[in-house]
């Protein structure tokens, strides 16, 4: 099985849909001498696209070429941005279909934008390329990759790929979708479009995909795939019929482009451009299928960060307790990282709990008196969340006890006056405690407005002083040290 935009034929002469433009300039300058009209459209048979419309889309430019020649000479596939720094494409657009290597990452730019003849086209690095582990080159089933960019894109709006909820709605047979690429004008695929175009397909049967039965749409009868031919369980086949019976079908060039389902919110990426029997026949485009290829998507990071977790700060003695909560029921976070901002250092963990009680973390090594602006982040199975909104913590200290100002010993017992304890959060204790300096246990009473009474002393000496304790911790005070007589 061939890419669409290859030229050599497998069985059913099926073409994957891959193919850098050669010579166009010239095609094209020998065409309107001639006063050869363009073909009526593409994705063929397609229209043009509005602007303003399929912002996701981009186009795989080869990097060589672009030295010396235009995006548009040196696209060969398109793609979809479906967060900002991973794009989904067809496998078969970054593996020789000869010999099985892969491009690196350095062959192959994203460009972005409506014309890819404008001069203004933007470019993107790529630093990472990653196919399917099960793809096969021989019957094209799991025909998908995602490219990590080198830079994230942020201005430029994002597609979600569909989900396993999704499917019921958006993979049925008759479900209306769109294809957009800047693909081959015609099935001869000689001329292409600068400016992409779309085209209006329907799903067909799982069945018309891989079981041999054939489907009619819009009065026109078209041919099924047999088993083996292709496999609906990781394939979805699409074609469309314009109202003057005009087959739509996307062709060479379109490989790895988007297969689009839903309108505004609901708008899902359920396919990518993979093969089809030349183009425009009768026999559907085939895509590859991205509600059966959740959990590569999700091991990529391309199906999206998930909503971040709450968190809520409790400052602490030189740190801050950060505890987490889930903003979706839906999220299954594996573990949380919290972290001050700007820092690469001063950060926590937790794993996720499994009794149902919040996970929490200290971020130590804190100075007290100082506010820290804190956020934090989720792992879960599609990858690292975005980042919680930030919050200020300031660490707070354990009391600064106060001290032993004057005392009076009369038989077994002290009486005491005391300095104010200071301490930022609410006292829980204050006292006096007198410690044998021989060792052993002592006596201690509470202080009360600046007073304490110790009872019960042996004969010896002590060391007293004040203790305080708040929710931080507790603090001792200066020692004194006291003599009891015998």
């Amino acid at each position: 099985m061939n890419p669409r935009g290859t030229f050599l034929r497998p069985r059913l002469v099926a073409t994957y849909r891959r193919q850098v433009r050669r010579l166009l300039v010239l095609l094209i300058a020998v065409a309107v001498g001639l006063g050869l009209a363009a073909p009526a459209g593409a994705v063929v048979n397609g229209a043009a696209s509005t602007p303003g419309t399929f912002g996701f889309l981009v186009a795989l430019l080869d990097t060589s070429r672009m030295t010396t020649q235009s995006a548009f000479q040196s696209q060969f596939c398109g793609g979809s941005l479906t967060t900002p720094t991973t794009v989904v494409t067809a496998a078969h657009c970054v593996v020789d279909q000869q010999s099985g290597a892969r491009d690196l990452p350095t062959s192959v730019m994203v460009g972005i934008g409506r014309s890819l003849n404008d001069p203004a086209v933007r470019t993107v690095a790529v630093s990472l390329i990653t196919v399917h582990p099960n793809y096969t080159i021989a019957n094209g089933e799991n025909d998908l990759a995602v490219l990590t960019l080198a830079v994230p894109v942020t201005d430029i709006p994002t597609i979600k790929p569909i989900t396993a909820s999704e499917t019921a709605t958006m993979e049925s047979p008759g479900t209306k979708v769109t294809v957009a690429g800047w693909g081959a004008l015609s099935s001869f695929g000689k001329t292409f479009s600068d400016v992409f175009r779309v085209g209006d397909l329907e799903l067909m049967p799982a069945a018309t995909c891989g079981q041999g039965l054939n489907t009619t749409v819009n009065g026109v009868r078209f041919l099924a795939y047999q088993p083996g031919e292709a496999n609906s369980a990781v394939m979805l086949c699409a074609i469309g019929v314009s109202a003057n019976n005009r087959i739509i079908d996307s062709c060479n060039g379109d490989s790895g482009g988007p297969l689009v389902a839903g309108d505004g919110e609901a708008q899902r990426l359920v396919g990518v451009v993979s093969w089809g029997i030349n183009c425009a026949t009768r026999h559907p485009g085939v895509y590859t299928k991205l509600s059966a290829m959740t959990d590569f998507l999700n091991m990529t990071g391309a199906m999206g960060a998930s909503a971040p977790p709450q968190l809520s700060l409790t400052p602490l003695n030189q740190r801050v307790r950060v505890t987490f909560a889930k903003v979706s029921p839906n999220t299954n976070f594996a573990a949380f990282t919290a972290t001050v901002v700007g820092s690469t250092t001063e950060q926590c963990s937790a794993a996720a709990t499994t009794d149902g009680r919040a996970a929490s973390c200290d971020i130590t090594g804190l100075t007290n008196g100082t506010p820290y602006v804190i956020t934090a982040t989720g792992t879960a199975s599609n990858g690292i969340s975005t980042a919680s909104l930030s919050q200020t913590s300031t660490p707070i200290a354990v009391p600064y006890a106060g001290r032993i100002k004057t005392s009076v010993i009369k038989g077994s017992q002290i009486s005491l006056t005391t300095s104010p304890t200071v301490s930022t959060t609410q006292l829980l204790g204050e006292r006096v405690a007198c410690l044998p300096v021989t060792g052993g246990s002592g006596q201690s009473a509470k202080v009360m407005k600046g007073r304490s009474v110790v009872k019960r002393l042996s004969p010896g000496d002590y060391l007293c002083a004040v203790t305080a304790r708040n929710e931080v911790g507790s603090a001792r005070g200066p020692e004194r040290l006291i003599h009891i007589g015998a």
